[in-house]
């Protein structure tokens, strides 16, 4: 299968046509396309001419792509034995990205990226200091929402991954809001130049305990702190180390997802009591459509449950103690695993 190179040279990095935040409607050549296949399988390309896109579902062809808007189903060209197969064209999103890219370590999920952008209140404008720029799924959730005015400033100790991600963020349009430098922070710290002039700074760090007092001097009056550790003892290292810098309003979470199920249900009026008693207590019919004795005058049994019926499917939706439709929901039995702890703090010192 046919797969887009992680490294590319420096020689072939251009800018495409399209950022991760604004997207033009039409696929245009060099265009970073997400290529949706099924819920588990999500890559991408960069649109070229010529170029073929192969999968177990048949051969996709960009020209088939470039001129598309994003959005749109292409067929494959050939047939296999499950058929013909296709590929929905998305735009670029961070989420969409961290699902596509190739993983050269461990990534920071949309649930735990999403809370750290939250609690820090991070916004257009906004500047961040990242330390452990790995994949770059994180980096790229935070670029989307600094944008345009905000900048990124991101720090890796590997000199291929920081290389390889520099080049990344410059293709998919990043590159006027991040800045990618390899460098060790909990060695050599961080750039003086940027010192008491950022908004958070997040640690993703083996041992971000070792940054901490690296990370107050770069923060801002009223500064946001954030780190990402899987283990419980890396969180109390680091809170030991927040609190002999004197750090306020310290706390760890953890995200999880619960996934519901919800249906609609119905339930029936339980019997206690005689038919006619039982409709009248719950007010399933008036006691007037009731007064039909079956006793006198040949009453037709099958004539006033037929009219009962009616009655019934007419009312049931209003009628919140006797027979209707309600929704339920239940959680799943499985939820998913632990990912990480997020440890937040504040700088209010100066």
């Amino acid at each position: 299968m046919a797969m887009p190179s992680a490294a590319v040279n420096a020689a072939s990095v251009t800018t495409i046509p399209n950022s991760m935040w604004q997207s033009p409607r039409l696929i245009q050549e060099g265009s970073l396309v997400i290529l949706f296949e099924t819920h588990q399988s999500v890559t991408y390309c960069y649109a070229q001419r010529e170029a073929i896109y192969q999968n177990r579902h048949g051969a996709f062809y960009h020209n088939d792509m470039i001129g598309q808007p994003f959005g749109s189903k292409i067929r494959s060209r050939l047939q296999t034995q499950q058929g013909c197969g296709y590929l929905i064209l998305l735009a670029p999103t961070p989420e969409l990205w961290s699902r596509a890219l190739r993983h050269r370590t461990q990534i920071v999920f949309t649930l735990d990226a999403s809370a750290i952008t939250f609690a820090a209140a991070l916004r257009s404008g906004s500047r961040v200091i990242e330390s452990g720029t790995g994949s770059g799924a994180l980096t790229t959730s935070f670029a989307r929402t600094v944008a345009p005015h905000g900048r990124v400033f991101s720090f890796e100790f590997n000199a291929h991954r920081a290389e390889v991600a520099r080049q990344e963020f410059q293709r998919n349009g990043l590159g006027s809001v991040i800045t990618v430098e390899c460098r060790d922070a909990c060695a050599q710290g961080f750039p003086e130049e940027l010192e008491s002039s950022i908004d958070m700074v997040f640690l993703d760090l083996p041992c971000p305990w070792t940054a901490v007092n690296h990370a107050a001097k770069m923060l801002k009056q009223g500064g946001f702190f954030a780190s990402y550790s899987p283990c419980i003892e890396q969180v109390q290292k680091t809170c030991d180390a927040l609190r002999s810098a004197n750090f306020e309003l310290i706390r760890t979470i953890e995200t999880r997802l619960v996934p519901y199920n919800s249906r609609r249900i119905d339930l029936p009026v339980p019997d206690f009591g005689f038919e006619k008693q039982k409709d009248a207590v719950n007010g399933t019919v008036s006691a007037e459509e009731l007064t039909v004795d079956l006793g006198q005058d040949g009453g037709d049994l099958k004539a006033v449950q037929t009219k009962r019926t009616k009655i019934v499917d007419r009312k049931r939706k209003y009628v919140p103690g006797g027979v209707g439709e309600f929704i339920v929901a239940k959680k799943d039995d499985e939820i998913r695993g632990h990912t990480a702890y997020l440890t937040f703090a504040t700088k209010f010192f100066e």
